[in-house]
Parts: structure tokens; sequence; C-alpha cells
């Protein structure tokens, strides 16, 4: 009896493992095919990148921003499966003192400020 219990406790655990795993590995492709990728013409410290991120996180469906200072990109995922602004993006760059040189994301590409 111990054994029938042991080994149902660890086939469920495995399964929950795997669940979990299809579940973050599904996040991931939808984070990687509704992601925004800006590129800014400076971003040279990271207080200059946690200012971008900051300003970034206030537009409307923002789920996160990663910035990267070396790339002078900041990656943009929205909440679910919401549309981002591209004219919101950009200008939430404007507002934290940077210019915006790319903005590649699913409403497509723009190398200047996007009319809508």
């Amino acid at each position: 009896m111990y054994r029938t219990s042991l080994c149902l406790a660890l086939t469920f655990a495995v399964a929950l493992c795997m669940t979990a795993q299809s579940r973050v590995a599904a996040d991931a492709v939808n984070a990687s095919t509704t992601k925004t990728t800006i590129t800014l013409k400076v971003l040279t410290c990271e207080s200059c990148a946690k200012k971008v991120a900051a300003k970034l996180t206030e537009v409307s469906g923002v789920g996160s921003v990663k910035t990267d200072v070396k790339s002078k990109t900041a990656i943009v995922v929205p909440k679910g499966n919401v549309s981002l602004s591209p004219l919101q993006l950009w200008e939430a760059i404007e507002k934290a003192g940077k210019e915006p040189v790319k903005l590649e994301g699913p409403s497509g590409t723009f190398t200047s400020k996007p009319k809508q």
C-alpha cells in the first residue's frame, strides 16, 4: 500500500511539473509573437534604462519591460492578448527623454513616429 501511494504521488508530481512546463513554454511563445522591441539612439546607463522602463510601464496594457543598455533596446511584452499602441510606446520613450530609432512589433516596423 505504501508503494502504491508513493507511486501515485510521484506520478502526480511529474504530471504537475509537465503541465507547468508546457504553460511556461506557451507563455514564452505568446510573448515572442506579441512583444515589441524598441531600439534607442542612445542608452548609456542603467539609470536611463530604468527611466525608460518606468515610462513604458505606464502605457496601458504593458505587462513587462526589459531594457538592455548594451544593445540599446527595450523589449515590451503586453498583458495577455492586449494590442499595444506603437504610438504610445514611441511617445513613452520620448517622455523618458530618449529618442527611439526603430520599433518592431505585431503592428509592424517603424523607423519614425507612428501615426496611431
